[in-house]
């Protein structure tokens, strides 16, 4: 099968390739194709517009064409939506109320709520007042935004108009929630097509600078039944992303869950769990697949000369 990644330029995408090159015709796209690892020969890397150009689905949609794909896998948040709608070619993404809900921070906090599952306490600055919010310190953040931009620790509720003027946010887009003490897990869950659920492969963060600096995967039967609850309860297709805290008390709390794959995508194909597979055939599983424990990743930085 051939298989096209978009957000080429992201982390993890040069172990993406020299794992699956031997399994599948692998490419990358992103709107900077000179940000893709040079490591990934030329003539896998291609160039797209910006989400936001008014061209942008339809120069995916050409390049789709031109190569052939099979599986298009977004990971880009601004292009979920617009990416999710394509006809043309087979998209690995959760469905489209899914990537709505999910890439809503707000949204995503109140439906777990909701639905029962331990969540922190989470408010609307436009809000927090009238919720006579006490959650001090706290985290402020967008709505909608990714790799921890405008994510800060808010010590007191004279921070909060601070918070707003210093990052132009408006009090609408922009939430209050708990600080929960623990350690950090990304959380990589694959479903198939039918969204039928096959892996989940818990990463206890080590280091975390916007995205995964330093990991390791691990077996974690509290991790893994809270996360297979969250996917009874909202179940969807493809590949996603939990973020979590575990407390020393032992709660699995999810704060955020990222409607696509994440950076640490490699480390759950390098354990030997393969989404794609998962997505395209539909295997019949009567318990979740098994992954290599204790595997670790450790991110440099690389340099290249032109």
């Amino acid at each position: 099968m051939k298989i096209l990644f978009t957000g080429g330029g992201g982390a993890g995408n040069e172990a993406i390739y020299f794992i699956l090159k031997d399994i599948y015709d692998v490419y990358f796209a992103d709107a900077d194709i000179n940000s893709i690892n040079p490591l990934i020969p030329l003539n896998h890397r291609h160039t797209i517009p910006m989400a936001d150009d008014p061209k942008f689905t339809e120069e995916v949609e050409k390049i789709c064409k031109q190569l052939s794909i099979d599986i298009l896998i977004p990971g880009v948040d601004e292009e979920l939506v617009l990416l999710s709608k394509l006809k043309s070619v087979d998209v690995m993404l959760p469905d489209i109320n899914y990537v709505n809900n999910m890439l809503d921070k707000y949204t995503c906090n109140q439906m777990l709520i909701d639905l029962n599952i331990d969540a922190p306490a989470t408010t609307l600055i436009s809000d927090y007042k009238n919720n006579h919010w006490s959650h001090f310190p706290c985290i402020a953040k967008p709505r909608s935004g990714r790799g921890s931009k405008d994510v800060y620790v808010i010590e007191s509720a004279e921070q909060v108009n601070a918070y707003l003027s210093l990052t132009g946010i408006n009090k609408d887009d922009a939430i209050l929630q708990e600080k929960i003490i623990g350690v950090e897990y990304t959380v990589l869950v694959a479903a198939d097509s039918e969204e039928n659920l096959h892996a989940i492969i818990p990463v206890k963060v080590n280091s975390k600078k916007g995205i995964t600096i330093s990991a390791i995967t691990e077996h974690n039967i509290i991790i893994e039944d809270a996360c297979k609850k969250i996917h009874n309860l909202i179940p969807t297709k493809g590949c996603y992303n939990i973020q979590l805290i575990l407390t020393n008390s032992g709660r699995a709390i999810p704060f955020e869950i990222n409607p696509r794959i994440s950076t640490t995508f490699c480390m759950g194909l390098k354990s030997g769990i393969d989404p794609i597979d998962i997505y395209s055939h539909k295997h019949k599983l009567k318990k979740l697949l098994r992954y290599k424990a204790g595997l670790k990743l450790q991110r440099y930085w690389f340099n290249n000369f032109g």
